[in-house]
């Protein structure tokens, strides 16, 4: 599964926050920037289990960065 995550701040944080990190027994992989817009492979054997945009939104949330910024979360399948 690929997640979209569109932020105009903080991309650089939020690349970091998720590429080649395991959450929840899910692993992302940063895929591609393009603008605004930040591709991450979602793998996991409990991916279908797992509200994955909530996952992330909740991760990004928690941050000290993630509170004060506006961003989306998209999945693709």
């Amino acid at each position: 599964m690929k997640v979209v995550i569109k932020a105009p701040l903080m991309a650089d944080k939020i690349k970091e926050l998720f590429d080649n990190k395991v959450i929840d027994d899910l692993s992302f992989t940063f895929l591609e920037k393009q603008a605004m817009e930040m591709s991450f492979l979602v793998e996991g054997d409990n991916l279908e289990n797992v509200d994955v945009v909530t996952l992330v939104k909740n991760t990004i949330k928690n941050t000290e960065f993630g509170r004060g910024i506006y961003f989306s979360v998209n999945e693709l399948n």
